[in-house]
């Protein structure tokens, strides 16, 4: 009993470091230079996402948080950090954004791209911004339990989208599939917590 214990505890632990690929990298020559990096881990209930831009940021349009962020409608317009989430095995799952100035919404889906509802079990998504020179960071902990049962094997997404300033935008994502940039198909939940 205590060996199977130690075991769950260390997989709710794990920390995922990752890079974000863009999509069709190839033929944005034009884009500025950007990594976009980060950390996902479950500890428990709470989930700990990290992401970190570096380069020319100098070239993307975002705004800094002048105050608590609010729940809003099109994030995914303009620069925006994405977090897809769902239980292994089931076709429900909720996409989480989340703007640099602080603004956020999660909304929940019954299946691919199917029955998109605003999820009111979460009221808030208080996260961490912080700009320098050549980078910026964005940190999230989020309770888990208003939408997943201790135990769950959770499935996780991991996107952005960056707003450039010549009216550009670039996708990124742990891995593109498909012709086009998909970031809910589950292909793309390629990180267990």
């Amino acid at each position: 009993m205590a060996e199977q214990f130690k075991s769950e505890d260390l997989v709710r632990s794990a920390r995922h470091i990752f890079l974000l690929q863009r999509f069709r990298q190839e033929q944005d020559e034009d884009a500025p230079c950007l990594a976009i990096t980060g950390s996902v881990r479950r500890q428990g209930d709470i989930l700990f996402l990290q992401y970190r831009v570096s380069g020319d940021i100098g070239e993307l349009v975002f705004s800094p948080p002048e105050g608590p962020g609010h729940r809003r409608h099109g994030l995914w317009q303009r620069s925006c950090f994405e977090a897809f989430l769902g239980v292994s095995g089931a076709g429900r799952y909720w996409e989480f954004n989340l703007a640099p100035c602080g603004d956020w919404n999660v909304y929940a889906f019954s299946g691919y791209r199917e029955g998109m509802v605003e999820e009111t079990a979460i009221g808030s998504l208080p996260t961490a911004f912080h700009v320098g020179d050549d980078e910026i960071w964005l940190d999230l902990q989020l309770d888990l339990r208003p939408l997943f049962r201790r135990g769950q094997v959770i499935e996780a997404g991991i996107s952005a989208v960056m707003e450039h300033r010549d009216g550009g935008r670039s996708l990124w994502a742990l891995s593109h599939q498909g012709p086009v940039a998909d970031f809910h198909h589950r292909s793309g939940f390629q990180l267990a917590l």
